[in-house]
């Protein structure tokens, strides 16, 4: 082999040198690489099973933060509709009692009214009674004596008495 230009010493040096290299590479840097290699696969597939479960769990947050805005929404709706139908109520309420306010109003001014007339009817009859004994007096002073006036005085406010004079009659 000599003749080829090759060295049969130094072609066995430099393969014992190639086998030691390979051993050591193999060993000392492709292993560690290899491993490092697998360990940032295994940490990029964990990082992307880890975004999933994220994205899983944002959606599921949606869902529930989504279920609770109906749900609120749903509830502020029956609030309101409660309190309409409590202000309907109280509404309805007010009006029965406001016109239970207007009746005891128009029954005290009839009551007041009443005795308003029966002050004047009384008033009148008084007035009445006062002026005729006071023509009666005067006409009955000119013409008769004293005993004849006091028999006939005495008859007419015996009269008065027993009878009620209504001044409404015709």
């Amino acid at each position: 082999m000599e003749n080829l230009g090759i060295d049969g010493k130094l072609l066995i040096a430099q393969l014992i040198n190639f086998a030691l290299f390979f051993f050591i590479v193999k060993k000392f840097v492709a292993k560690p690489f290899t491993a490092f290699l697998e360990d940032e696969r295994s940490k990029e597939k964990a990082k992307l099973k880890a975004q999933e479960a994220i994205l899983i769990q944002e959606e599921q947050f949606q869902a529930k933060q989504r279920t609770l805005e109906k749900k609120m929404k749903e509830e502020l709706d029956s609030a309101l509709k409660s309190a309409k139908d409590q202000a309907g109520k109280i509404k309805s309420e007010m009006i029965i009692e406001a016109k239970a306010e207007a009746q005891a109003v128009k029954e005290n001014a009839r009551k007041e009214m009443e005795s308003e007339k029966e002050k004047m009817y009384k008033d009148l009859t008084d007035k009445v009674s006062d002026m005729s004994l006071f023509i009666v007096n005067k006409v009955l002073s000119e013409t008769l004596d004293n005993e004849a006036k006091k028999k006939v005085s005495q008859k007419i406010l015996s009269s008065l008495s027993n009878k009620k004079v209504d001044l409404y009659e015709n």
